[in-house]
């Protein structure tokens, strides 16, 4: 099946990742409402950050196997202890250029997965901490949430999947025929996308099979609102959909 929707936005875990340039958007984001995991978290308008030089950066556990993940920017431990199938808060790191790590150990620690990255004030960013293809190491994806409010007749979605393997997916939403996102690598990004809003169960399935990988039951991509989901797990295991919703609220 052709990969409709599947786009790059940033790099695996040694490379580097250019944000585009040019008008800042992020001014006119109000604050964010986000529920993941059953908490709820808010964050302010974009536009008191820019005013500080901040942005929001929030990060996302898919690694399986290991402990807690603490993710290091520069040499300070921006989340620690985020654990598997987690999403965190947004919290405030200054719009700058960073080195994002995973490290074996502490401060001085070997670097399993890093991400440079520039943060641009008034953004929000989601970290995705995955799991990689050679032993041993890690890899860390750097999102460009791109926070905006959202027509109340649509919602708008992404996917992402982060299970390593030979296998691309697909994203439906059972009993319908087209998929909301096809064909889509490991630790690549699908969407934004917008949907006419809709309640049932997703699927997860690999790309051109009827074979289930992971089911999220329940679920209402209601008009208004901003879905992320993560496909979680390893091959041989147990699969999930980390869900993560967020709300802007107009200026």
């Amino acid at each position: 099946m052709a990969n409709r929707s599947a786009i790059w936005l940033g790099v695996l875990a040694s490379g580097t990742l250019a944000l585009g340039t040019g008008c800042n958007e992020a001014k006119d984001t109000g604050a964010v409402t986000s529920r993941s995991g059953g908490e709820t978290s808010r964050a302010p308008a974009a536009e008191t950050l820019e005013e500080r030089n901040l942005a929001l950066v929030r990060a996302v556990n898919v690694i399986p196997d290991g402990d807690p993940v603490t993710i290091w920017a520069g040499d300070s431990a921006a989340f620690t202890g985020v654990g598997y199938s987690q999403a965190t808060p947004y919290r405030e790191i200054t719009d700058n250029m960073f080195r994002f790590q995973i490290r074996a150990g502490g401060v001085d620690g070997e670097a399993l997965a890093e991400n440079r990255e520039s943060l641009d004030d008034g953004g929000h960013y989601t970290i995705v901490a995955l799991p990689s293809a050679e032993e041993g190491r890690r890899t860390l994806r750097v999102l460009d949430d791109d926070q905006k409010p959202v027509p109340s007749d649509k919602a708008r979605v992404r996917f992402v999947n982060g299970v390593p393997g030979d296998s691309n997916v697909d994203l439906f939403v059972r009993g319908r025929d087209e998929p909301l996102f096809d064909d889509v690598k490991f630790a690549t990004e699908a969407g934004w996308d917008e949907f006419d809003p809709i309640a049932g169960t997703l699927v997860v399935r690999p790309d051109d099979r009827n074979t289930s990988l992971a089911t999220l039951p329940n679920v209402k991509l209601e008009g208004g609102k901003s879905y992320t989901f993560v496909l979680a797990g390893r091959p041989g295991r147990k699969y999930e959909l980390v869900k993560i919703e967020d709300e802007v609220a107009v200026k």
